[in-house]
């Protein structure tokens, strides 16, 4: 019995597309909808602050103010760019989150860092 389970896995993954051949993670390729993008975050950073008692104007904005609805010029991330981000956020401790929603110095976390500075810098790199 054991030599058929062997077979059937073998020709499974003989079978089985590479990751390559879909996009990552057995996705197809596909822009991410800013729109769709946008709000789910605002939700994150919505329960975020609540959660971890954060009263800062960036979580006022996610909470009250529409989302954007356009990525910066030039941005075109991947709808697995997007889920990978948003899972980041989730993920993230308070502690963290706070910098994330700071009024002063924000930070990103490298997930959600689909446009570097040097290309928003355009080809020079140089500030």
């Amino acid at each position: 019995m054991r030599p058929t389970w062997k077979l059937l896995l073998l020709v499974l993954a003989v079978a089985a597309p590479t990751a390559g051949d879909l996009g990552s993670c057995g996705q197809p390729a596909a822009e991410l909808d800013p729109a769709i993008f946008f709000y789910e975050k605002a939700l994150i950073d919505c329960q975020k602050c609540s959660r971890c008692v954060l009263g800062t104007a960036a979580c006022e904005r996610a909470c009250t103010a529409p989302p954007a609805s356009e990525f910066e010029a030039g941005c075109y991330p991947l709808v697995h760019d997007g889920e990978v981000c948003l899972n980041a956020l989730d993920a993230a401790p308070c502690d963290e989150y706070a910098s994330y929603v700071d009024d002063v110095a924000p930070t990103t976390p490298t997930e959600c860092n689909f446009c570097p500075l040097s290309e928003r810098l355009g080809s020079g790199g140089a500030p």
